[in-house]
């Protein structure tokens, strides 16, 4: 069988044949790709109003963005910039066409087309032939035989998921992956061909809204059908909320449309307990009342903001939020790749003590990848110490040394810490069992003596206060136009841009210890 797939997605006007050699045109450059074996082709079209340039090389070149919304239909249109590739097969030539324009609206979902499921919208088509069937040999290399006698599958009639193996192995290359999307909401099947939009242009480019509905894992495809993706598309707002504003702040300290980074307050978590308990006194709830949604017309936005990572109930400060699915992913990866840096401050209950054979410089420091002046003169603490059985590392150093009349030495000191890995309470206890000096308010792991239970009362003093990091999705600071932003903005040697964001020491922090020392005076 012989299938021809048209994919409107976001980055580069392709045209793929399966099994071949093709030519692909890629930010203005002819480049070779050799595909797998199999009678399949494809043209790939990713609209510019949604794709993410390389700002060596901005171009403009082939788009398939012009979808306008008819009284008969929803209708995929191309003007200009016209290019065409013919291949051989077994079966005979085929000629595969793409017209492209290259006009697009970067903050508009006008000319989208609509999908399935409310705010979303259509950013790839895969169409299958309706007078051939489907590759059933293919398709055992795909299921064991049990499983494809239990689905019943035949020339004719196949499920979504492996439609979507069969026309996009690359995105769907597993069963789990492709039941994943269906599941998502991002698969829409067109029941049937596309239509011609009546101008005497006998492409079939038409979406009929009746024949459209979401695709189920269990759904069925047959030859003719059209399966897409859709995504949910920034609409300006957020679904409705069936609860009220959390009765706590949540300072925004950066923002754009893609993800953002808030201040959350001691004694707040992040995320509620599976069993509840927290109602709407959570980090999540508030989200929806304190960042801005995304503009209309941005790429895959989350129906709400998520947090990417955690922070302990009694650790404030600065907490990374995704706004988008590629967002969410991206920073996902960097924190799992250890790519975040991080800096903490906080009390700890006595003065630590700084061995030389444990002091590091700040270039040797650097050189770990934490962030530190590389020609900086203060010398810091290295502790490398196991934690569950895993590598734990965390640099740290003194900063300022408060007398007190109940801790220990008589004095509480204030330090900065910089995680290199991030395990379970590395920081509260790297202080308390490797130097011996727990954090002040640590009821967990200050040993409940005499001065931790006078010290105790104001809750835990450890805050997350710098955050550096990749930015997700501009490859240029001129991208953002809010000049707040733009401060927290700079460029990576790599060319990479990269967000730096901070806040100054919590009041309770000063607080506390002018409070010690008058106490002690």
């Amino acid at each position: 069988m012989f299938k021809v797939v048209y994919i409107y997605t976001m980055f580069a006007a392709v045209t793929l044949t399966r099994g071949f050699t093709s030519q692909v045109l890629w930010c203005g450059q002819v480049r070779t790709i050799r595909t797998r074996s199999s009678t399949r082709s494809a043209s790939v079209c990713w609209p510019k109003k949604l794709s993410r340039l390389s700002t060596s090389r901005k171009v403009s070149w082939g788009v398939c963005n012009n979808h306008k919304n008819a009284d008969f239909g929803h209708r995929i249109d191309d003007e200009q910039d016209e290019f065409s590739e013919t291949y051989h097969h077994d079966h005979g030539d085929v000629v595969v066409s793409s017209k492209t324009t290259s006009s697009t609206s970067a903050s508009s979902l006008e000319g989208l087309v609509p999908g399935a499921n409310e705010g979303f919208f259509v950013v790839k088509v895969y169409k299958t032939d309706p007078s051939s069937d489907f590759d059933l040999k293919e398709i055992e290399t795909m299921v064991e035989a049990n499983e494809r006698d239990r689905l019943e599958l035949s020339p004719k009639n196949i499920t979504v998921p492996l439609a979507l193996m069969l026309l996009d192995p690359d995105e769907y290359p597993s069963r789990s992956r492709a039941r994943k999307a269906c599941r998502k909401a991002n698969i829409m099947i067109h029941r049937g061909p596309l239509r011609t939009d009546g101008s005497g242009n006998d492409e079939k480019t038409v979406f009929d809204s009746e024949k459209c509905l979401r695709a189920r894992v269990g759904d069925r495809v047959f030859p003719g059908d059209v399966l897409a993706k859709q995504v949910r598309m920034g609409m300006g707002g957020f679904p409705v909320l069936n609860h009220k504003k959390p009765p706590f702040d949540l300072p925004v300290i950066y923002e754009d449309d893609h993800f953002a980074i808030v201040n959350k307050p001691a004694g707040v978590v992040v995320y509620a307990q599976r069993k509840g308990g927290h109602g709407v006194m959570t980090v999540r709830a508030a989200l929806p009342f304190a960042v801005q949604p995304s503009k209309v017309g941005t790429y895959s936005t989350l129906r709400r903001p998520q947090p990417v990572h955690r922070l302990d109930k009694p650790t404030s400060g600065l907490l990374v939020i995704a706004k988008t699915k590629p967002a969410m992913v991206h920073l996902s990866h960097q924190f799992r790749d250890r790519k975040v840096k991080k800096t903490y401050m906080a009390i700890v209950n006595g003065i630590p003590q700084e061995p030389v054979e444990t002091t590091i410089s700040s270039k040797e420091a650097y050189g770990m990848g934490v962030d530190v002046d590389p020609d900086g003169t203060q010398s810091w603490q290295l502790i490398d110490h196991p934690l569950d059985e895993k590598s734990a590392v965390t640099i740290w150093r003194s900063v300022k040394y408060t007398k007190s009349l109940v801790a220990e030495d008589n004095y509480v000191t204030l330090i900065e810490l910089k995680p290199k890995t991030g395990r379970y309470h590395q920081l509260r206890r790297h202080m308390a069992w490797v130097c011996q000096r727990p954090l002040v308010g640590d009821t967990e792991y200050d040993g409940g003596g005499t001065t931790a239970m006078q010290l105790r009362g104001r809750g835990l003093f450890l805050c997350s206060n710098r955050v550096t990091l990749e930015h997700p999705f501009y490859t240029s600071i001129e991208e953002e136009a809010d000049r707040k932003n733009r401060d927290m903005l700079w460029t990576a040697p790599d060319g990479k841009v990269m967000v730096t964001a901070s806040i100054g020491l919590p009041e309770k922090f000063e607080s506390f210890m002018m409070h010690e020392e008058e106490r002690y005076e």
